[in-house]
């Protein structure tokens, strides 16, 4: 009988990891790698009003299975001036976008499963997140975790 509660721990344990925060929902609120295309466009936060497109097939490889999504600001009041949230297989696995905040230097996070840049571009800065297991995007992520080390 005390394996079911151990058990429950493990569990509540696993799923409190998943919810904690990372790369993405810091510097792009409201997305997370592995959404799908429907919950970036209800979750994502750029700050304010914006446009969305979609492309089929537009993927890094450019494959047909591969679906992004683009936003473009409103206006000049937002966060973000674009963002490009690129799937393969249906979850989100790149993340591309332009904040209006400036960064101080390049900056490369690593974790097992990402590699997350930020680097300044204009009177802003440019964010890249990208899967390191997806077989598209795989050689780019790599590319950008190696000036970490």
């Amino acid at each position: 009988m005390r394996a079911v509660p151990t058990l429950l721990l493990v569990l509540l344990t696993a799923l409190a990891g998943c919810t904690a925060p990372d790369a993405a929902s810091e510097l792009v609120p409201g997305v997370r790698l592995g959404m799908s295309p429907r919950d970036v466009r209800d979750r994502f936060d750029g700050g304010g009003a914006g446009a969305w497109q979609t492309k089929l097939g537009g993927g890094a490889a450019g494959a047909s299975d591969d679906t992004v999504l683009e936003w473009t600001a409103a206006g000049d009041a937002t966060r973000a001036t674009t963002a490009r949230f690129e799937f393969h297989l249906g979850m989100l696995v790149a993340v591309r976008a332009h904040l209006r905040e400036s960064a101080a230097g390049e900056r490369v996070d690593l974790t097992q499963k990402t590699v997350t840049v930020r680097a300044p571009q204009g009177s802003g800065s440019d964010v890249t997140i990208l899967a390191r297991d997806c077989p598209t995007h795989h050689e780019e992520a790599e590319s950008l975790a190696s000036r970490a080390r």
